[in-house]
């Protein structure tokens, strides 16, 4: 089949191709990476011409990111998304779609099921409901065939962003950096990313062959419940670092709240058995060792990442 991945540079993007490709699947790459812009429909249209499927992975991502850019994330969340349904309506083609655990915004109780209110905190979240809303009714008025899945802090190889919690733990505990830890006893639910890849690939396979107008939505999470100071406790023990907490600071108020999600539907329909955390973990430190053997982070990237805070004390007046 050819299939047209947006986001297909990223992190899960990557992976993700690497697996369509492998199985014999043409892979239409479309990342702003490569000057491929989602808000440009005539592009897009003339990459996507004669597909039989999109995985939709291109947005403004984080929510930190929406919170201090709203207006681009509104931009390229909904009418990158109006963009990639044009094309689907017009190739005939399914689509599977990336949204987010952080549309549950605060869970009235966990673990959180895929049915359970969606309460956005942010304009971040609040774009991701707005999509899956409209996915859904295009599925049901217009034939489009789509999945929505909800991803939950994925992580677990060198193509993450550095700048996110684990990456950056991990690369302040190999060099003996002191952690500031932000929100340390807000629970989340990391997925390991070669957990996530072959259940993508399964959900792809099975929205192949839906007819006409099928919508289904799933919570990929692997249901191991962890605070955000024992990921950094982890951390420090499995590199043997020296590093310490030295400061926690208060949750910011479009952050989600404690988060773990019931993986119940993917286990029945698909399979889906996690790796455990700490195991995951490992494998991850031993990626990252070779990630920096290899020099696969520029020095852009791990000054960006160090100055995290220097940043932010300019936009919250955090006194550190």
């Amino acid at each position: 089949m050819k299939i047209l991945i947006t986001g297909s540079r990223g992190f899960i993007g990557t992976h993700l191709a690497n697996a369509l490709t492998e199985m014999g699947h043409e892979v239409i790459h479309y990342d702003l990476k490569d000057g491929n812009d989602i808000l440009n429909l005539k592009n897009l249209k003339e990459r996507g011409k004669g597909i039989d499927g999109i995985v939709d992975l291109a947005a403004v991502q984080r929510n930190i990111t929406g919170f201090y850019y709203p207006f681009k994330t509104i931009e390229n969340n909904i009418m990158g998304l109006s963009n990639v349904l044009q094309l689907a309506l017009e190739n005939n083609a399914f689509l599977l779609f990336s949204s987010s655990k952080s549309v549950y915004g605060k869970p009235e109780k966990v673990p959180v099921k895929e049915g359970d209110a969606k309460n956005p905190l942010n304009i971040y979240s609040l774009s991701k409901v707005v999509s899956e809303m409209i996915i859904r009714d295009f599925c049901k008025n217009y034939k489009l065939r789509a999945v929505v899945v909800r991803f939950s802090t994925v992580f677990g190889s060198e193509k993450d962003i550095l700048d996110r919690v684990i990456p950056t733990y991990m690369y302040k505990a190999i060099h003996n950096i002191d952690f500031i830890v932000r929100d340390p006893d807000r629970v989340v639910d990391p997925t390991f990313i070669d957990d996530v890849i072959p259940l993508l690939v399964k959900i792809f396979e099975m929205l192949k062959d839906r007819e006409e107008g099928f919508f289904d939505d799933y919570n990929i999470v692997s249901m191991h419940p962890v605070k955000i100071r024992e990921i950094a406790e982890m951390i420090i023990k499995i590199t043997s670092s020296k590093s310490e907490i030295v400061k926690t600071l208060e949750g910011r108020t479009y952050d989600y709240g404690n988060f773990y999600g019931d993986y119940s539907k993917i286990k029945k329909f698909f399979g889906f058995k996690p790796t455990s955390f700490e195991t995951a973990m490992k494998i991850y430190y031993k990626r990252f060792l070779d990630a920096l053997k290899n020099k696969v982070f520029s020095k852009e990237e791990i000054d960006y990442m160090l100055s995290y805070y220097e940043r932010l004390k300019e936009k919250e007046k955090i006194s550190l």
